[in-house]
């Protein structure tokens, strides 16, 4: 973060500070970085990217071995075209089935690729969706959490700045709420089953 952006935190800070008047500024830090992994439905939004990528990954080996098959038919045919045994006919023949057999064989490959690509992009996109949900319940979360517990100001310490400083430098483990934000969100997904 540049000096400008501190120095906007800091007037922000100053003005909540002035606007809650002479009462206590009441602030609050949160890892929402552990809070978001300790969440349960990243564990399950986990478990189902685990389960897509096995998929594809299932996929994919049946199209390599798809494109192992038709590399041994291309060789074979190559093979089989410098057959002494064969007349000039026949052996002609091998080489054009065989460049046949290789015009095939690209055009799978590039089809291949085309598929790992989709199936690639499908689940990133389907990971952001999923993670920008749960970011989002977070938010919710934390913005509900601090209403009810009398926080002004809530602090996102595991964030990092431009300059990958931590957002928050220091901040007085007291202030640490992250664990009864965690145990909160259990405790309402249980509530939820």
């Amino acid at each position: 973060m540049d000096m400008k952006k501190i120095v906007a935190v800091a007037a922000a800070l100053g003005f909540l500070a002035s606007a809650v008047g002479a009462a206590e500024l009441k602030i609050a830090t949160v890892d929402l970085d552990k809070v978001f992994t300790a969440h349960p439905k990243t564990q399950a939004a986990e478990a189902d990217l685990k389960k897509a990528e096995d998929g594809i990954q299932e996929e994919m080996d049946k199209i390599v071995a798809e494109g192992r098959a038709l590399e041994e038919e291309v060789a074979k045919l190559r093979e089989a075209a410098k057959n002494p045994l064969l007349s000039e006919d026949a052996r002609l023949k091998k080489r054009n089935e065989a460049e046949d057999k290789l015009t095939e064989l690209q055009e799978f490959q590039l089809r291949a690729r085309r598929t790992q690509e989709t199936k690639l992009k499908q689940m990133r996109e389907q990971v952001m969706k999923s993670r920008q949900g749960i970011v989002d319940e977070l938010m919710v979360a934390v913005a509900d959490f601090a209403k009810a517990e009398g926080y002004d100001f809530v602090l996102d310490r595991s964030g990092m700045t431009m300059n990958a400083v931590p957002l928050a430098v220091y901040s007085n483990p007291d202030l640490d709420v992250t664990e009864k934000l965690i145990e909160r969100l259990k405790a309402s997904a249980a509530d939820a089953e």
